[in-house]
């Protein structure tokens, strides 16, 4: 009995087994920028989440952008340039509800983008 179970154990381990074993195919890499917490999910979540009773994933969702915008403000634009300026919070909501609705395979960062795009081009004219 003790050396069937050592046959059991050592059994992964032998060179015939490791040959047969197929090897783990490697992660997808990403095609957008690598982004963290909503922003890798898809516009379909934003979507989902906006009608759900319990709203904590949406406003997880709206904070995202927040953070996008923030960002935006820290590292590309001039000191005391506001990306929001203007901006009401259902400004953002709007956008972001059509946007999604509009490309629902998009990721929540693309969308998100797409709107401090739209921000910073009305705010050039």
């Amino acid at each position: 009995m003790k050396l069937v179970l050592a046959l059991l154990l050592l059994a992964p381990l032998s060179p015939a087994v490791a040959q047969q074993a197929k090897p783990m195919a490697a992660p997808a890499a990403p095609t957008g920028p690598v982004t963290y917490g909503p922003g890798h999910k898809l516009c379909s979540d934003w979507s989902a989440a906006e009608i759900k009773a319990e709203p904590s994933e949406y406003m997880a969702n709206r904070f995202f952008v927040a953070g996008v915008m923030s960002a935006y403000n820290i590292y590309v634009s001039p000191p005391g340039f506001d990306i929001g300026r203007g901006l009401t919070p259902d400004d953002m909501k709007t956008f972001m509800h059509g946007e999604c609705a509009a490309h629902p395979t998009e990721t929540i960062a693309t969308a998100a983008t797409a709107f401090v795009s739209m921000m910073k081009a009305r705010q050039s004219k």
